[in-house]
Order: C-alpha cells, then structure tokens, then sequence
C-alpha cells in the first residue's frame, strides 16, 4: 500500500501523514495505521541492534529511546 493510498484511508493528506511519520509518531497514529493494514502495531516494526525499527510498509526508520 502507497503512503497516499494510505493518508486516503485515514482521512489525511499525504503532508499530514508524512509529517506524523517524519518525527515521533503518535500511538493513536500507529494504532490507526496498523488497523487500516490489520496487523498489530508491534508488527509495523522490525528491530534492529541499535533500537532503530523500520516499517516494513513505508520503509521510515524510527529510533525507540528507552528512559529509565
């Protein structure tokens, strides 16, 4: 599925969800993505050694930091 596909789902322009992804996603946006492609948010990620996770849809890389 294109990222302008998408943004049509959601209701969006393909700026507002490029924008939403370009930095820290919301998980309201994620949880919304994920049921749109029905699969759960965990699986829009892969992890990789340095807790940077890309979607395996749109290919946008996000570092999780870990506060403790």
């Amino acid at each position: 599925m294109t990222m302008q596909a998408l943004a049509e789902k959601l209701g969006v322009t393909y700026q507002a969800l490029y924008a939403s992804l370009s930095g820290n996603p919301t998980l309201l946006r994620l949880t919304e993505i994920a049921n749109i492609l029905e699969v759960k948010v965990p699986e829009l990620f892969s992890e990789n050694e340095h807790n940077i996770f890309t979607c395996p849809h749109c290919g946008k890389s996000i570092k999780i930091e870990v506060k403790k």
